[in-house]
């Protein structure tokens, strides 16, 4: 079957007709996996390159696209156009090969935008938190709903996609949008569903103005179209004031286009009615924890109702989707721990997790955590401390330092003194001997937006 991409494709400025090889330098992260995956769907001929082997990477060799680990100039021989990662520095010989020799260069960001304008209905999912989980509901919604057949990008893996994304012959594009380095201002949506907006990213947006005015400029791309707003959340309410896009606000507190009433709790997972002013749009019951969700729930809903599907086909989406890798994912038993993986490194977010773990068991409460970033450790200080100190024991691992050095007095060990019940223990064998050693059981959480994955599955393959 033809998709909507591939049919389109030709007409876009930058996928010509003669850029029949494209080659992606950091080709093994989840984005740029899945814009491999969707050119290949489209008929080019790909190939790429990322430093690191992982199960992406092997994935993308049985599909048929060469990947490399280290990097040699003749993987440019014959390619067109080079797509890269923001990771990748100008002075990369992955980047400044090409250059050198003529081949054009273009960010991923951009290679994505470029995608999008093959759309009549582009959505695009933003905020500090709950991209991944808000644009998995719109791909459970949309894709379920009759007469529909979307194309979708989202960050995390989704058991819906069996994967990040996937090619539909509609007109729907439904993908995650992330502010890091302004990476969404390229895009070009119909629908900027903005689901808040909070201070993060501390090595790119020194405050949190900068942060509200990139999120502004988003919202503004939808001048066409529609910014969707969150109006429980001061930062989204200050987008509102500035945007030139019409806007189309939720909200869990009434005054809104769409809003939840009858809101309902079991065992962490709630219920609600969707109202709009014209009146009962849907009766949601959410099959994933958390009280956070239903705000990402009224943004699905929000550009689902504007897209122009009806309340019960967005409520049986809705119903449908059972979550996103590594969002409080459920990973199995361990001697006397239930095992769940989350990617949660904002204070924000953790204290979302916790309070939903609370809500779901009276057992005790440990979490595994590694704080992503220096940067980020630093400015959320006080905040990591009160957040993960809502755990009955936090035992803290060495900060992951992504693309940043260490700063002076900025170590998992100090913070570890600030949160009640925390502890640090550096070493992944010896976070796996103090469980072992303590046996209290109850609820594991392994937390983290860094390498701590692999702690998770040391765990569930070899035990304590």
């Amino acid at each position: 079957m033809t998709n909507n991409y591939q049919k389109n494709a030709s007409a876009s400025s930058i996928f010509r007709q003669n850029d029949s090889h494209l080659f992606f330098a950091g080709i093994g992260g989840i984005s740029m996996s899945a814009l491999a995956f969707m050119e290949q769907r489209a008929g080019k001929t790909c190939s790429g390159y990322d430093a690191v082997a992982s199960p992406l990477t092997d994935k993308l060799r049985a599909a048929g696209i060469p990947v490399a680990t280290t990097f040699d100039p003749s993987l440019l021989d014959g390619v067109d156009l080079v797509i890269y990662t923001g990771a990748i520095h100008d002075t990369d010989p992955v980047l400044k090969t090409p250059r050198e020799r003529g081949i054009p260069t273009m960010t991923r960001a951009e290679a994505f935008g470029e995608m999008m304008r093959c759309f009549d209905n582009p959505i695009g999912v933003a905020g500090t938190h709950g991209k991944s989980t808000t644009t998995g509901m719109l791909a459970s919604v949309f894709t379920l709903a009759e007469g529909r057949d979307p194309t979708v990008m989202v960050g995390a893996e989704l058991s819906l996609l069996d994967g990040t994304w996937r090619t539909g012959a509609g007109e729907d594009f439904i993908f995650e949008a992330c502010e890091y380095q302004d990476s969404f201002l390229h895009f070009f949506p119909r629908l900027a569903v903005i689901l808040n907006v909070a201070h993060d990213h501390d090595d790119y947006f020194p405050t949190l103005e900068d942060v509200i005015c990139s999120f502004t400029r988003f919202a503004d791309l939808a001048k066409d179209g529609c910014a969707i707003l969150n109006r429980d959340d001061r930062g989204s309410i200050e987008v509102a004031k500035r945007t030139a896009a019409p806007v189309f606000f939720f909200s869990r507190k009434g005054n809104a286009d769409i809003r939840s009433e009858n809101e309902t709790e079991r065992e962490g997972f709630w219920s609600f009615d969707a109202y709009t002013k014209e009146g009962l749009y849907a009766h949601i019951d959410l099959n994933v924890p958390g009280e956070h969700n239903i705000g990402n729930a009224l943004a699905a809903l929000a550009a689902a109702k504007l897209s122009g599907i009806s309340g019960a086909e967005a409520a049986r989406g809705i119903a449908a989707f059972g979550g996103v890798r590594r969002r409080f994912e459920y990973r199995g038993k361990c001697h006397a721990y239930k095992v769940y993986d989350d990617y949660a490194h904002h204070p924000d977010e953790i204290r979302a997790t916790l309070n939903t773990a609370r809500k779901m068991t009276r057992d005790p409460v440990t979490v595994v955590y590694q704080p992503h970033t220096y940067s980020r450790t630093k400015a959320h200080w006080d905040d990591f401390a009160a957040s993960l100190s809502l755990a009955d024991r936090v035992i803290m691992m060495d900060i992951y330092p992504a693309r940043e050095a260490p700063l002076p007095g900025i170590t998992s060990e100090r913070l570890a003194k600030e949160i009640r019940g925390g502890e640090y223990v550096g070493d992944e064998n010896a976070i796996a001997k103090t469980l072992l050693d303590s046996r209290e059981g109850g609820m594991l959480i392994i937390m983290g937006a860094g390498d701590i994955i692999h702690l998770t599955d040391k765990i569930l393959t070899e035990g304590l």
